[in-house]
């Protein structure tokens, strides 16, 4: 009887450890998971975490992504990007955040971009087509795409991405608490662009003017001075003379 409880203790203390060393494996695996943004919770997908909602658009210049995925029909789409005529504004949202449903209602209802700003909605693929159809609406371009949200990485919805389609690079992004906090947002970065290429553009326009030999020319002869008049031969400082 004593080996046999001698036995039965050791098998005991074995499973114990094994239970232990369990626990601690899953804690860890939990910890990793954790730290990679992915869910712990049953049906909660990455989508589902919302962006801070402070008002805020982070300049940058970093290259632009094409993005491919699925639209709404379940067929391959392909929105092209980096080199395109016109920007594009990437809104990356989903079905289950709460901060994400006045960005639905707006972009469904129909909103005004700056220019001929392109407006795509980025969705992981793990969202509901159903639910998805519902938000968009019939005009709204939605694609599903895990690789775009990757390739620019998002770190939760709503997020916003505004990219320079001729120069290929992302410009701004950012997120907001609605739609008019970011329109205004990216409306200033857009204005601030312009205002920055305009100045570029008048500093050389000015260079470029201030030099024009056809333009000194003509002036001088508005004023009387041709070939072979006096002051084109005269010392610099003859005018200084008493």
């Amino acid at each position: 009887m004593l080996a046999v409880a001698i036995g039965e203790g050791i098998v005991l203390l074995l499973l114990a450890l094994l239970v232990a060393g369990l626990l601690r494996s899953h804690a860890e695996i939990l910890r990793a998971l954790h730290d990679l943004g992915a869910s712990v919770e049953p049906g909660e997908s990455r989508a589902a975490r919302t962006a801070p909602t402070r008002p805020s658009v982070t300049p940058s210049d970093s290259a632009a992504a094409d993005v491919v995925g699925l639209d709404l029909t379940g067929s391959t789409a392909a929105v092209s990007v980096a080199g395109a005529k016109h920007d594009t504004l990437l809104a990356f949202l989903s079905t289950g955040c709460s901060t994400c449903q006045p960005f639905w209602d707006a972009f469904r209802d129909g909103v005004t971009l700056p220019g001929a700003t392109r407006l795509v909605v980025v969705v992981q693929d793990e969202e509901s087509e159903a639910r998805l159809r519902a938000l968009a609406g019939p005009h709204l371009e939605v694609i599903a795409s895990n690789a775009a949200w990757e390739s620019y990485g998002v770190p939760g919805s709503p997020h916003f991405v505004y990219v320079d389609g001729p120069a290929g690079r992302v410009t701004g992004e950012g997120t907001g608490p609605d739609w008019p906090s970011v329109r205004a947002l990216l409306t200033q970065a857009a204005d601030d662009r312009a205002a920055r290429a305009g100045a570029a553009s008048g500093r050389t326009a000015d260079v470029e003017w201030h030099d024009n030999p056809t333009r000194i020319d003509a002036e001088l002869m508005h004023a009387g001075v041709g070939s072979g008049h006096p002051s084109l031969t005269a010392p610099p400082d003859d005018d200084l003379a008493p």
